[in-house]
């Protein structure tokens, strides 16, 4: 691990509650407090559920509850009853992974979310799943996720606790005959480390200004890059201004912790001299809008405008657990948009660090700021085969597409259509939007080369029409705009109130297409 200059790495060990999981054979003495068996339902039917290797009573009530089956057929709902006092399960539960009959990842990643929630809200802490009611690894691993990221909580810097029956992350076993273990076992496992992954995002998302600011997260990801076995490289603001990051610089220097960029490398295997990919995040800790101010109730939210660099740290956490084979790079670009005598101002123009001149009509519009010198750096100093850079960058994103997908854009249809692919099998949509020249004309410059915004019209395309500036054509490059998406205000299956962790999955589904 090494450091660009004298950053000091912190040792504290971030707590991030969720489940733990194994994988068991099933065993005459295996118990827990509640046995979980996922079911298909179709037409009001449950479909034939083999329980081969359980005690007799308890298969025999099993039986019973999938024969006079009363339940809904949508995703997560679930029916369960007490089993008697000598049974080694306290509850068994039928969990329906269908909806309509019809079966998916997202389906089943969704219902294991649910189930989790009714784990906690009856105290079963103990919890065993019948992974061989499951149709396919696949669905294994759905499972495994969906219940380590519904069982995801943030109650670090809580001094009362939650308590029961809210405040205990469970523990899961999937068990199964020994003859299919081994599938089973693989599959849990690496679903697990993924979700651990995403988790890590979150929990870094959900920690505020005055404990996540530039320089102590540069710290953080110190810690997380001994941990991961990552290397790990820190420019201070001091060095990028002798690499004439004078964009990125503008929008951290009104604050008292001066701008970081962090570089996380993954080796890969044996691929030491291969072209890496590299992903780049935006990582505003608290984004006030400068001397463009916010109105006072969007500032508290908007410590999560570092969740494209906290998703970057994820998936970098993720390769290296995983044991990637590809070389990936992360690039974080950490600056807090604060208002002082320091602070870059509207009309400033600043310079770029591959020279474009840029005149900043909005200090709001400062995430494309700090993304133009880490873009550049990131295709100067790697020359990389894909560049895909993630941003809570515009509302006007958030506007046209809700909170349902994030926008996707890039020049490269083969990296576009990957990426794309990506978001359906991990059920992290992206809608893709245009990159026409036409659009290049809202930002052209009168006394810079660029603007750094143009119209209230097509912002969020504007946005990526910005960021193509400081890319060059040879190199495949995709902008993903996560405004939407970043975060949720409704707790859903497998995410409570705040940081989603949106995009780990994603990236990491899309390293295993290459």
């Amino acid at each position: 691990m090494t450091s660009g200059n004298n950053e000091q790495g912190s040792e504290t060990q971030m707590k991030i509650e969720m489940p733990t999981v194994d994988c068991k054979a099933l065993t005459p003495n295996l118990g827990a407090d509640a046995l979980l068996i996922p079911v298909a339902v179709v037409k009001g039917k449950v479909k034939p559920v083999k329980l081969a290797g359980l005690d007799a009573k308890v298969t025999a009530r099993i039986s019973e509850m999938v024969q006079r089956y009363h339940g809904s057929e949508s995703v997560g709902a679930i029916e369960s009853q007490v089993l008697p006092l000598n049974a080694k399960f306290g509850r068994a539960a039928l969990v329906c992974v269908t909806k309509d009959g019809e079966s998916s990842d997202a389906h089943v990643r969704n219902a294991a979310g649910i189930a989790h929630d009714w784990c906690r809200k009856n105290r079963a802490y103990r919890v065993a799943v019948w992974a061989d009611g499951l149709a396919s690894e696949a669905d294994v691993s759905a499972w495994v996720e969906g219940f380590c990221l519904g069982g995801f909580r943030f109650i670090e810097l809580r001094e009362m606790k939650p308590k029961d029956p809210n405040g205990k992350p469970a523990h899961m076993t999937m068990i199964a005959p020994a003859r299919k273990l081994s599938g089973i076992r693989k599959a849990t496992t690496a679903a697990a480390k993924l979700a651990e992954a995403v988790n890590l995002a979150r929990h870094l998302g959900h920690l505020p200004p005055n404990v996540v600011h530039p320089e102590s997260l540069a710290r953080m990801c110190q810690s997380i890059a001994k941990k991961y076995k990552l290397k790990c490289t820190i420019f201070d603001h001091k060095r990028m201004e002798r690499e004439k990051m004078g964009a990125f610089l503008a929008v951290g220097m009104g604050s008292a912790s001066k701008p970081r960029m962090i570089i996380l490398e993954h080796p890969g295997r044996g691929a030491a001299k291969s072209k890496p990919i590299v992903f780049v995040g935006k990582a505003v800790t608290l984004d006030t809008g400068g001397y463009s101010i916010k109105p006072a109730a969007s500032i508290p939210d908007m410590k999560y405008d570092k969740q494209g660099g906290m998703a970057v740290i994820g998936a970098l956490a993720a390769c290296a657990a995983l044991g990637v084979k590809q070389r990936v790079i992360g690039i974080v670009g950490a600056a807090e948009n604060m208002i002082s005598g320091d602070a870059y101002r509207p009309g400033d123009i600043v310079r770029a660090a591959n020279g474009r001149t840029i005149e900043v009509l909005n200090t709001d519009a400062e995430g494309r700021l700090v993304l133009a010198d880490c873009l550049h750096y990131a295709e100067k100093a790697f020359k990389p085969s894909a560049m895909v850079d993630l941003a809570t960058l515009t509302g006007a994103c958030e506007v046209a597409l809700g909170h349902e997908c994030a926008g996707l854009m890039s020049r490269n249809d083969k990296l576009a259509d990957a990426l794309l692919a990506s978001g359906e099998a991990t059920d992290e949509l992206l809608w893709r939007l245009p990159l026409w020249p036409i659009y290049r004309e809202q930002i052209a410059g009168v006394d810079s080369d660029v603007k750094n915004i143009g119209s209230r019209a097509g912002g969020a395309i504007t946005a990526g029409t910005f960021l193509q500036e400081f890319v060059t054509a040879k190199t495949p490059w995709a902008h993903l705009d996560i405004a939407g998406t970043a975060t949720t205000d409704k707790a859903l299956p497998t995410s409570p109130v705040g940081a989603t962790g949106f995009g780990v999955r994603l990236l990491i589904d899309y390293l295993g297409r290459k």
